[in-house]
């Protein structure tokens, strides 16, 4: 195997750098992997062979470098609609390695990264082996930036506004009791903001198969699983392969399931975080229909019910007006978030003096 097809197994163009080789190796073998299809057959053991092997002869000195060294400029899609900038990270190595490998390349880049407001290439946030790369309303892309480092921005987008509240109202405590429930809702609605999930599916999973009307259907594998709730083991460790399952609600970015009774069976989960927000909004809005169909149950042995897991495979078709889909604006929804923790804060015996 060479460069060259080493790239073609991987889908990496000559756009592309040794991040976005990074993030097409994780999408592709978690995809493909026997673990991950749920299959042993010979034919996904080898392709995930090929695929580890690509990988790491990509990881060769010169892909990487050279491949990184054109990318300073975060080129992504700028939204200024969007309620605030986040910050842009990168994994530690990503940067580390070009500095190592050559000082004044190092150099070059920490003046041109500086010069946009970033953080020092060696800059290690205590957090994690992570640092700053830029800061801007970027809009999210699959292909460029790392799906957890993506949270962790809207993370501490959300931590930011907070704490600008806070100081607003001269609290210097500890609101952790408070905030917690703020957080969680503003951190929801941002991350939607950044993520458009017409443009971001595509890029994550190519359609199963095509119907008639030319409407796209993706296939998922996915599981609810149980280890505290006994009403709900039991449902989950009554369900049988092929009989289907059906979604109630979405709270909080979860899909809630219930079986054919109509009792719960909790959230459903994917093994790919990104797939609640890019495949969630269609269904809120409408514009698609899904088809959940138990795969296998799994639970423990013996006379006392301790755990209970089920495979679902997750079928969505998307109507044809998903394609123009756009995410709601949030902007006064975050707005009323904010003035809601603010009028919190105003309305505590103990404000100021937490």
């Amino acid at each position: 195997m060479d460069i060259e097809e080493a790239k073609r197994i991987l889908g990496i163009t000559d756009e592309d750098d040794g991040r976005t080789a990074k993030i097409k190796f994780r999408r592709l073998i978690g995809r493909y992997h026997p673990d991950a299809a749920g299959t042993d057959s010979k034919e996904h053991q080898e392709l995930a062979q090929r695929i580890n092997a690509a990988y790491s002869l990509l990881k060769s000195e010169e892909f990487f470098l050279t491949k990184a060294v054109a990318e300073v400029v975060w080129r992504e899609i700028v939204n200024e609609s969007v309620f605030t900038a986040r910050n842009i990270y990168a994994p530690y190595h990503y940067w580390s390695c070009i500095c190592e490998a050559d000082r004044d390349v190092g150099r070059a880049l920490m003046r041109s990264m500086t010069s946009n407001g970033a953080a020092y290439p060696w800059d290690i946030d205590s957090e994690g082996l992570y640092q700053r790369v830029t800061n801007g309303k970027y809009m999210w892309d699959p292909n460029e930036e790392e799906f957890p480092l993506f949270l962790r921005s809207i993370y501490h987008a959300a931590r930011d506004l907070l704490d600008a509240v806070e100081t607003e109202c001269n609290v210097t405590g500890n609101t952790d009791a408070l905030r917690i429930s703020s957080q969680e809702r503003l951190f929801h609605c941002l991350a939607m903001q950044f993520v458009e999930p017409a443009e971001c599916l595509p890029k994550i999973a190519e359609p199963d198969m095509v119907d008639k009307e030319n409407r796209k259907i993706y296939r998922f594998r996915a599981y609810v699983g149980e280890k505290q709730n006994l009403d709900i083991m039991r449902r989950i460790a009554s369900l049988r392969a092929a009989e289907s399952v059906y979604p109630a609600a979405i709270r909080n970015g979860r899909l809630m399931i219930v079986d054919q009774s109509g009792g719960s069976l909790g959230h459903l989960s994917f093994a790919e975080d990104e797939l609640y927000y890019c495949l969630f909004p269609f269904m809120s809005a409408h514009v698609a229909q899904v088809r959940l169909t138990v795969k296998k149950v799994q639970r423990n042995k013996g006379n006392y019910l301790r755990h209970a897991k089920a495979e679902i495979e997750f079928l969505i078709r998307l109507n044809q007006e998903a394609d123009n889909y756009r995410n709601p604006d949030m902007n006064e929804r975050i707005e009323r978030i904010l003035s809601d923790y603010r009028n919190q804060l105003r309305g505590t015996a103990y404000s100021g003096r937490l």
